[in-house]
């Protein structure tokens, strides 16, 4: 592999990891204290690698589901299937950082650690694309909005699911306590795609305003 190739690949992944890494940093510095860097890195690496994986697997399962089948069907995809297969994927790992959540912020910040791993995979692949015939003013403006709007809807939507499954699992309570706030991420994922998708420049301020709401509720939840 020569220089600019390296130079290449690492270019790429800056522009699309870094600005989920600010927006860790960010919520971090909310919190008085918190989880520590390895479960912290841990739900990072959780949400850019196995929960794209599992989301992929779940939305390629649904039956009768073709994107190229019809509008309807391109609408259903990006609106209701896959908030709930990605807002479900994503927060699973918090099993895994069970014993690191003592405080139900823990969850919160954990949650959206995993969301903003995810969010950064899919930067990178919407940046591919978006360079795909060579537009680099396409390429930018996808990084910017990504890495503002994107990352932020995905913090904060499985922001709330991990406030749910900390506040179950500190009270002893049952996981399916969990279901009202992981269908409060879906849909406000599926709302925020709604919007986005919606070709105006209004509705994208719209989706834009939104996650930056929700991520702000976020970060006032971890002080």
């Amino acid at each position: 592999m020569d220089i600019e190739t390296v130079k290449t690949i690492i270019f790429f992944l800056l522009v699309a990891f870094l600005p989920s890494v600010l927006w860790i940093v960010w919520l971090v510095r909310k919190a008085s204290d918190g989880p520590g860097f390895a479960s912290i890195l841990g739900m990072f690496i959780w949400g850019a690698v196995f929960a794209v994986i599992i989301a992929i697997i779940l939305e390629a399962l649904a039956p009768g589901f073709s994107p190229w089948k019809s509008t309807s069907s391109t609408f259903f995809m990006v609106v209701v299937l896959a908030p709930l297969a990605e807002e479900f994927a994503k927060p699973l790992g918090l099993k895994l950082s069970e014993s690191n959540i003592i405080r139900v912020r823990d969850g919160i910040i954990l949650g959206a650690t995993a969301g903003l791993g995810f969010a950064a995979t899919e930067n990178l692949l919407y940046g591919q694309a978006a360079l795909a015939d060579g537009n680099w003013t396409a390429f930018w403006a996808t990084a910017v909005l990504r890495g503002i709007a994107a990352c932020a809807l995905h913090a904060s939507a499985t922001a709330i699911t991990g406030r749910g499954f900390a506040w179950a699992n500190l009270n002893g309570r049952s996981v399916l306590v969990v279901i009202p706030f992981f269908l409060l991420a879906a849909f406000l994922h599926g709302l925020y795609n709604y919007l986005a998708i919606q070709g105006t420049l209004l509705a994208l301020m719209g989706a834009v305003l939104l996650a930056l709401t929700a991520v702000s509720h976020t970060g006032y939840s971890v002080r």
